[in-house]
């Protein structure tokens, strides 16, 4: 590791990259627009060996002298990975240009230049929409690429060493056999708790729903101005929705028990597992639940004014211990808890890269898409770069990361990504989950029941696709 780096600078580094671009990960509709695009050149700064990548049987230089044009958002993987691109440029020959925007504004832009098939990206950002994408003929497919010897060396890549929930969102999350584009970052909810107020009144770290629920109420009932928990309650396919669908599966059943028929919202577990979570935010939340964001949520508990969180994203870890929070040195990790007879699944989400059918230089992106998520680059991003997002299994047990970033975490992440259950965004996913998750919402507010906000989700749902 650069000796530069030690925990206390990974922390504060990643605290300030986080608030400015979590939006990206999990949260749709989240982000700022008021930027205007960015750009630029790569800097320098990274000290790889080429000859790390010369090892692969891939024609490194059979596109020298042309030029990329990659589509991204304001995300820290983009500040992890540019200082590292000038190697790519010295092992290819190849020009690498940034566009970088404000989320909604890149998704934007995303789309026209897909839609119209302008093939201004050869590289550009993915998320939620894949399956639309796919489902429209926008994206182009990596299999064939994969199968050019020129351009593919699987004994180099180790395509095994990703986490098998990165690979499966990677293929439409189910709904494609193809590889849709090339992971980069992933997050897995896990469970943040309060250390002293656990202590402090004797609370053991939940394992099923009902301890969770159990100590909230403890730490509610004692602590006059502290939570018992806090959780995303606000609107948003990436928002509430994203920590119910986890319990939904863990209550035993999943969205679209039967594609494209029936969504499985108004099924028993579904609508247990949405009483279990309105209940929970209703009984022992803030008053404001139902409008709190993933951004409302790690300031309440940085503020300490919360017992623990309802399994959010491991990417809230280095903010939460970080030097801006108020109980940075009290905040334990734990799995996500389950019902006592459910199933550990962890929701898990990943930003990927893709191409376009349209894009002029894919060939060319694809050896990009290559080297940003091979061995050695992202080893070193996670190193040298302030990294805690790795797609790959071996950055995670990797000794002198894990001395980085905390043994918990890295262990508690490690864990939950390997049982990670994703959610599977299917073309119409945007669209129906913001009505699904507004029904949630209503719910939380104390409009209506879990159970007919649940069932008017499900008719929504479905009716979008027989409509």
């Amino acid at each position: 590791m650069n000796g530069k780096h030690n925990r206390r600078t990974f922390l504060t580094a990643t605290s300030a990259g986080l608030l400015t671009s979590i939006a990206g990960c999990t949260r749709g509709g989240t982000g700022s627009d008021d930027s205007a695009n960015t750009d630029s050149k790569s800097d320098g700064g990274a000290d790889i060996p080429l000859k790390k990548y010369q090892q692969a049987d891939i024609d490194w230089k059979q596109f020298e002298d042309s030029k990329i044009n990659i589509g991204a958002v304001q995300h820290p993987w983009v500040d992890a990975i540019k200082p590292a691109v000038p190697i790519f440029e010295k092992l290819t020959g190849i020009d690498v240009v940034w566009n970088i925007l404000p989320e909604n504004q890149f998704r934007t832009k995303r789309q026209t230049d897909a839609s119209t098939g302008a093939g201004q990206f050869d590289v550009f950002f993915m998320d939620q929409v894949v399956n639309q994408y796919r489902h429209e003929g926008w994206l182009q497919p990596l299999d064939p690429y994969f199968d050019d010897s020129s351009l593919y060396d699987e004994s180099w890549y180790h395509p095994g060493d990703m986490f098998d929930a990165s690979k499966w969102q990677a293929h439409g999350g189910g709904y494609s056999d193809k590889w849709t584009g090339l992971p980069i970052t992933v997050e897995v909810q896990t469970q943040f708790y309060r250390t002293d107020l656990y202590e402090k009144h004797g609370l053991t770290v939940a394992e099923t729903l009902d301890q969770f629920r159990q100590n909230a109420k403890t730490i509610h009932e004692a602590e006059s101005d502290i939570a018992g928990t806090v959780g995303r309650g606000q609107k948003g396919y990436g928002m509430n929705i994203y920590i119910l669908n986890t319990f939904l599966r863990e209550f035993g059943t999943s969205l679209w028990t039967d594609f494209p028929n029936n969504s499985g919202l108004d099924t028993d577990g579904t609508i247990d597992a949405a009483k279990w979570y309105v209940n929970l935010l209703k009984d022992y939340g803030p008053q404001d639940a139902s409008t709190q964001t993933w951004s409302d949520v790690l300031t309440t508990m940085q503020e300490g004014r919360a017992g623990h969180i309802v399994a959010d994203a491991n990417l809230f870890w280095p903010d939460l211990t970080g030097s801006d929070s108020k109980v940075g040195d009290k905040i334990g990790i734990a799995k996500a808890p389950k019902p006592a007879d459910g199933q550990f699944s962890p929701n898990a989400y990943n930003w990927q890269i893709s191409t376009s059918k349209n894009a002029k230089n894919s060939k060319q992106g694809f050896l990009f898409m290559l080297w940003a998520t091979s061995k050695p680059t992202n080893t070193w991003m996670h190193l040298n770069n302030d990294a805690a997002f790795s797609v790959r299994q071996s950055v995670w047990k990797n000794d002198e990361f894990r001395s980085r970033v905390g043994e918990d975490f890295a262990q508690i992440t490690l864990d939950s990504l390997k049982a990670a259950k994703p959610d599977p965004f299917d073309r119409k996913y945007p669209q129906w989950g913001q009505q699904y998750s507004e029904e949630l919402q209503r719910a939380i507010a104390g409009q209506k029941s879990a159970e007919a906000a649940m069932k008017k989700a499900a008719t929504v749902a479905e009716n979008i696709y027989s409509g």
